[in-house]
C-alpha cells in the first residue's frame, strides 16, 4: 500500500505519493510548482486519480472556469483513473465536481466530510481552507483548522504551515493577540512561511501599527520573496501601511519593480492586488500616471469568467480606471449575459451584493458620487460575501467615505469616519475627521 507524508493511503505508485508530498509543501508554502508536480506525476502514473482531482481543484480555486481545458482535461483523468481508488479519494473528485459546477458550499462539506475520518489530508484542509476564503467565512477558516490541529505531529515538516493557516484564522475572526502570537512560531519554524508573515501583517494592518508593520515586512522581505506566489500580496500590505503614512512615492516604486513585471503572468491574485493598490493610491490622493491601462488590459482577458464575485470587483476597478468607454461596456455586457444565464454560489452572491458594489465602483470613477453612495450603502454590510480578507474588503469602506465627502453629503462622511477612527485610529483618519469637521472626544478609544 502506497502511502503520502501523513500516513494516508494513495492510490498509484509510489514515486506519485511522493509527488503529492512535494505538492503539498510547495502549495502550503506559495513556492514552486505544485500543478507541474502533479502534472509530471499522472503523466508518469494514470492511476493516480488523487493527482488529476488535486489538479482540477488548484485551478478552480486559482480563478480557472471550469470549462478551461486544463480544468477538463484533469477532472477527465480523475474519472477515468477511478477504480480501485479509495473513499477519501472518491470523495475528493466529487467535491471538485461540485466545485466546478458553482457548488462552493457544497465543495466545502466534501472536504469537511474527508477531515472528519481523516484529519491530517492536507489537500482537503487547504482547499476548504482557500473555498472558505472564497465565502468570506471567516469564523469557518479559524474553525477548520482547529478542528484537526491535535491530530497533526507537531515535529512534522508542515506543521508550521498548519499554524500559519491557522493564525490567519484566528486574525479574520478578531482573536489577533493569539493570532500574531501562533504566526510567530510557524515563523520560528521556517522563516520563509509566508502565510504566516502574511498573517501578521492583517494584524499589525488591523491594529493599525503602521510604524511595526513597514518595519517588519521589510527586515522580512528576503524570507517572503522566496514564497513567489504570495510576494505581490505580501508586498501589497507593505504597501498598505506605506499608503497611510503618505509615501506614494515610495509605494510607486515598488509597485514598478514588483507588481508591474508580473502582471504578464496573469496570475489572479497579483491582479486583484495590483487593481486595489492603485485604487487605494488614488483615493489617498496619489497620482498613479498611466499604470491603470496595463492592468486593465491583462484583466479584461477575464472579462467573462465570472468566477468569483471578488475578482469581477477588481476587474472593475481597473476598467473604470483605465476610462475606455468601450471596455466599460463590454464589462457591463459580460455582467448582464452572467446575469441572465450564469449559476451556483458566485452568481447568487453577485445578484444579491456583488452588483451593487460592482455598479458602485463604476459610478465612483465616472464622478457619480451620490450614486455610488446610493449602491453601496444597503450592501456594505454583506460585502464579506464576496469573498477575501477584511484588509482587502476595506476597500469598499474606503471608497464609500471617499464617495459621501465627494457627493457632499458631511454628515454621513462624519459617521463614516467616526466609526472609522473606532477600529482603525491613524492620524491620518482622525485628521480627515477633523476636516470635515468632525467632533474631537475619543476619549472611549483609551478604554
Amino acid at each position: 500500500m502506497v502511502t503520502d507524508a501523513q500516513g494516508l493511503q494513495v492510490t498509484g505508485a509510489a514515486e506519485s505519493a511522493v509527488a503529492l508530498d512535494h505538492a503539498i509543501s510547495d502549495y502550503f508554502g506559495w513556492k514552486g510548482d505544485p500543478v507541474g508536480r502533479l502534472q509530471d506525476a499522472v503523466d508518469e502514473d494514470p492511476d493516480f486519480s488523487l493527482g488529476s482531482s488535486a489538479i482540477a481543484s488548484l485551478f478552480l480555486l486559482g480563478g480557472f472556469r471550469a470549462d478551461h481545458p486544463r480544468v477538463a482535461t484533469a477532472l477527465a483523468a480523475a474519472e477515468r483513473a477511478g477504480a480501485g481508488t479509495t473513499s477519501r479519494e472518491t470523495r475528493h473528485l466529487a467535491a471538485v465536481k461540485t466545485l466546478a459546477a458553482g457548488g462552493i458550499a457544497g465543495a466545502i462539506d466534501l472536504w469537511e466530510s474527508i477531515l472528519v475520518d481523516h484529519p491530517t489530508d492536507a489537500l482537503a484542509l487547504r482547499f476548504a481552507h482557500d473555498a472558505y476564503f472564497c465565502l468570506g467565512q471567516s469564523v469557518s477558516i479559524r474553525d477548520s483548522i482547529a478542528r484537526v490541529l491535535p491530530h497533526w505531529d507537531p515535529q512534522g515538516e508542515n506543521y508550521g504551515y498548519i499554524l500559519g493557516q491557522y493564525a490567519f484564522g484566528l486574525e479574520e475572526a478578531g482573536e489577533l493577540r493569539r493570532a500574531e502570537k501562533i504566526a510567530h512560531a510557524a515563523i520560528a519554524r521556517n522563516a520563509e512561511d509566508g502565510w504566516a508573515i502574511h498573517a501578521v501583517a492583517h494584524v499589525l494592518e488591523t491594529e493599525s501599527r503602521q510604524a511595526e508593520g513597514i518595519a517588519f515586512l521589510q527586515a522580512a522581505r528576503p524570507s517572503w520573496r522566496r514564497a513567489h506566489a504570495l510576494a505581490v500580496h505580501n508586498g501589497w500590505h507593505l504597501a498598505l501601511y506605506l499608503i497611510e503614512e503618505e509615501r506614494f512615492d515610495k509605494v510607486l516604486i515598488d509597485y514598478d519593480q514588483y507588481v508591474a513585471p508580473k502582471l504578464p503572468g496573469d496570475f489572479l491574485l497579483d491582479l486583484v492586488d495590483a487593481s486595489a493598490l492603485l485604487w487605494r493610491l488614488e483615493l489617498a490622493g496619489a497620482d498613479v500616471g498611466d499604470r491603470w491601462g496595463a492592468v486593465a488590459a491583462q484583466w479584461l482577458t477575464h472579462v467573462d469568467d465570472h468566477v468569483l464575485v471578488f475578482n469581477d470587483l477588481h476587474i472593475a476597478l481597473a476598467v473604470a480606471r483605465a476610462g475606455n468607454p468601450l471596455d466599460i461596456e463590454r464589462l457591463r455586457r459580460s455582467l448582464e449575459l452572467y446575469k441572465r444565464e450564469g449559476q451556483g454560489d458566485s452568481h447568487r452572491v453577485m445578484a444579491e451584493v456583488g452588483r451593487r458594489l460592482i455598479d458602485g465602483v463604476l459610478a465612483f470613477a465616472a464622478g457619480e458620487y451620490a450614486r455610488a453612495v446610493e449602491l453601496i450603502v444597503p450592501v456594505r454590510y454583506h460585502a464579506y460575501r464576496i469573498g477575501g480578507s477584511h484588509a482587502q474588503r476595506d476597500l469598499i469602506t474606503q471608497t464609500l467615505i471617499a464617495a459621501a465627502e465627494r457627493a457632499g453629503q458631511l454628515s454621513l462622511t462624519r459617521a463614516l469616519l467616526a466609526e472609522r477612527i473606532a477600529v482603525r485610529p491613524t492620524e491620518r483618519t482622525r485628521q480627515h475627521y477633523a476636516s470635515v469637521g468632525g467632533a474631537g472626544n475619543f476619549a472611549f478609544n483609551a478604554i
